[in-house]
């Protein structure tokens, strides 16, 4: 026998020698595999300017006024491996007005807690010149008439705080609970009587909420009991008062009264078998409003209550109750079943707050308890068909019932019933092609209409259904369809098409008679490389009322009056809008990107006569809306980049609503009609 003779290389050897030729390369693994599984922060610092004042560009951020503001977002994410715990830290636009804060602290499957701020701010967009002054505070002053008038900038900011706790408890108990506390002061425009007396608003309040959950879980069951609870505080109470320098002049305005809510619910669901569950809620919430009514407003007289008493005592009671239902009885039929009922009960003491009615006013002074009984149930049935095909049906049932006095401004019915009938039938045509087509068809009737009376029993206004109590037909029809031609491209049309009829309770067909409502839309997004890609979209979309209504002789109208001088409106809105965009890598440091959007909107206010009446349309409404986009982002290195952003906005509108409005005590209202602004920001952000 012959024997080869071969080398024997000892173990230890052998991987001396793989270390020695691959320990560069798995070194370099090593460290690109740390860098993907640490958490990267992020700092971001810079300075924008801004062209010019532009007050609607600014409106919710701050950033309205010509010059430079100071940017600053940081985004810190940091991981204890030893404790297994998470710090975040989350700051946008700090040193704005629209400044944001959120401290975050967790053990994965454990604990956590939450600590955050935020501004909001809103300006009033509008130009104000006026004479009067304490605008911001419990009590204004209206100089003489002569006195010529200054600009003023209407402004709320509303400051938040929020915190929140959870932990989990073991054996399936967890436990969570959030507060916020909202401080919101300013100014707001306001007016009121007939002569359209200048008002901004005082605001001064705070808002507080809290919730607290525990919830358990388990391989069926899933439950979780909470509470609710607002807490609402105008530390204006309730009281504001214009004054002349004579001491009379305006008599005192209430403001929203303090008031409170609080709710527990219980609610979870129950899987009885791996093709059927039910969930099920239960709340019960109470909310009451106790403030005192106003009081001495400087030399005015202090506001008596004709009920004598000086609170309302409002308390509302909302009992909710809901069972729902999910099956599969066979791999192709799947079926829904969910019953809701709510009870709004307003338990507020009905007394007379008012003592200037007369025999033929139609209000009587009392106030109105608002109470609702809602209840409503869902059926829906989807199978699978051949062909691709999925067919769904559904039912839905709505009824409201509702309290109501005989002495009344406008109709009334107790109960409302609203049926709809839903089908959809969905299908996969293609690999690359789905659409779905849905119709839905929507009745709702009513009770009679009772007859609305005056406080000397004889007839009231009983011509106009409310368009919320009116017989409505309603048709919806949808299509919507998903192409995806290619890897690299992506197509959604989308059209949607409404319109309501209206039953009439005359034959004078006064009131709301037709809607309708139309959306259209398209959205693509293609990828030319794995470096660029470009997205596009178009819309249209359209709503329209009409209704038909008698001046004058309406206030002693009942349903024999025989009507003559009845004319019709057409109120529509239309908007046209589309926009592009491209993002894209230049080189491996250099990547830019840009954005184009543009909305025409147009209102219409078409008036017409019906029967002998004479009336004219108002003039139609144009606003225009642009906005161009540019950024670049060049990274310096691989911590280190510098991004650039141009932003033009342009808004030209005709809407002679604010042409020059005038209140009655001089004070004027106005907006530029043509606003264009651009904002160049630098910042250099760096990623550890």
């Amino acid at each position: 026998m012959c024997k080869y003779n071969r080398p024997v290389f000892p173990l230890a050897a052998l991987a001396a020698a793989l270390l020695a030729a691959y320990a560069p390369a798995l070194a370099q693994d090593s460290e690109e595999v740390k860098q993907l599984i640490t958490p990267e922060s992020s700092v971001t610092v810079g300075v924008g300017g801004l062209s010019q004042t532009a007050p609607r560009f600014g409106q919710y951020s701050g950033v309205r006024k010509d010059g430079s503001y100071g940017l600053l977002d940081v985004d810190v994410v940091r991981r204890n491996d030893d404790t297994g715990t998470w710090l975040r830290v989350t700051g946008r636009d700090l040193g704005l007005d629209s400044a944001e804060l959120r401290i975050s602290h967790e053990r994965q499957g454990d604990w956590g807690y939450f600590l955050e701020y935020n501004q909001i701010p809103r300006y009033e967009p509008y130009t104000i010149t006026t004479g009067v002054t304490g605008i911001g505070t419990a009590n204004l002053s209206v100089p003489a008439v002569s006195t010529p008038g200054v600009p003023v900038q209407l402004k709320t900011q509303r400051d938040a705080i929020g915190l929140g706790f959870s932990k989990k408890l073991g054996n399936g108990f967890n436990f969570e609970v959030t507060a916020r506390n909202e401080e919101k002061n300013g100014a707001r425009l306001f007016a009121r009587g007939a002569t359209f007396e200048f008002f901004p608003e005082p605001i001064d309040s705070t808002t507080r909420q809290l919730e607290a959950t525990v919830s358990y879980s388990r391989e069926k069951l899933n439950m979780s009991a909470a509470y609710y609870g607002t807490f609402y505080n105008n530390l204006n109470n309730s009281d504001h008062g214009l004054s002349s320098p004579t001491g009379a002049g305006y008599n005192p305005q209430g403001l929203p009264p303090d008031n409170q809510s609080h709710q527990l619910s219980l609610a979870g669901s129950y899987r009885f078998s791996p093709t059927t569950n039910g969930t099920f809620k239960l709340a019960r919430a109470i909310a009451t409003q106790n403030d005192a009514f106003m009081t001495n407003v400087g030399t005015l007289a202090p506001a008596v209550s004709a009920a004598g008493v000086n609170s309302l005592g409002a308390r509302v009671d909302t009992t909710l109750m809901q069972a729902g239902l999910t099956m599969r009885p066979m791999p192709k039929l799947s079926l829904l079943a969910n019953l809701r009922y709510e009870d709004r009960d307003d338990k507020t003491p009905v007394l007379r707050y008012a003592s200037t009615a007369t025999a033929t006013s139609t209000y009587d002074g009392d106030n109105e308890p608002r109470s609702i009984r809602r209840t409503s149930a869902k059926v829906e049935a989807s199978y699978q068909l051949p062909m691709a095909l999925r067919l769904t049906g559904g039912l839905d049932y709505e009824e409201k019932r509702r309290n109501t006095s005989a002495v009344r401004v406008v109709s009334f019915r107790d109960t409302t019933m609203e049926t709809s009938y839903r089908v959809a039938l969905r299908r996969t045509m293609s690999e690359t092609v789905t659409g779905t087509v849905s119709y839905i068809r929507s009745d709702r009737r009513g009770t009679d209409f009772q007859t609305t009376v005056r406080n000397n029993g004889s007839a009231g206004i009983n011509l106009i259904a409310p368009v919320h109590l009116a017989d409505r037909q309603r048709d919806k029809v949808r299509l919507a369809v998903n192409w995806t031609p290619a890897e690299k491209l992506s197509v959604q049309l989308m059209a949607d098409q409404m319109r309501d009829d209206y039953g009439q309770r005359t034959a004078h067909e006064l009131g709301i008679r037709t809607g309708k409502a139309s959306n259209y839309s398209v959205d693509a997004s293609y990828a030319f490389t794995d470096d660029w890609q470009a997205t596009a979209w178009t819309s249209l979309s359209s709503n329209s009322t009409q209704q038909a209504s008698a001046p004058g002789t309406l206030a002693t109208a009942d349903a024999t009056t025989v009507i003559t001088n009845i004319w019709g409106s057409n109120v529509s809105s239309e908007t046209n809008a589309f926009g592009i965009g491209m993002r894209g890598k230049i080189t491996s440091r250099l990547s830019v990107g840009a954005d184009l959007s543009h909305s025409d909107i147009l209102d219409q206010y078409q008036q017409y006569a019906i029967g002998t009446v004479t009336v004219a349309s108002l003039p139609n409404i144009s606003t225009k809306l642009t906005k161009v986009k540019l950024n670049g982002d060049y990274a310096l290195d691989k911590r280190s980049t510098v991004r650039v952003v141009y932003v033009h906005d342009r808004y030209d509108s005709d809407d002679w609503t604010w042409t020059n409005f005038t209140y009655a005590d001089g004070t004027t209202v106005t907006q530029s009609p043509y606003q264009v602004v651009n904002l160049l920001g630098v910042a250099y952000i760096y990623k550890f």
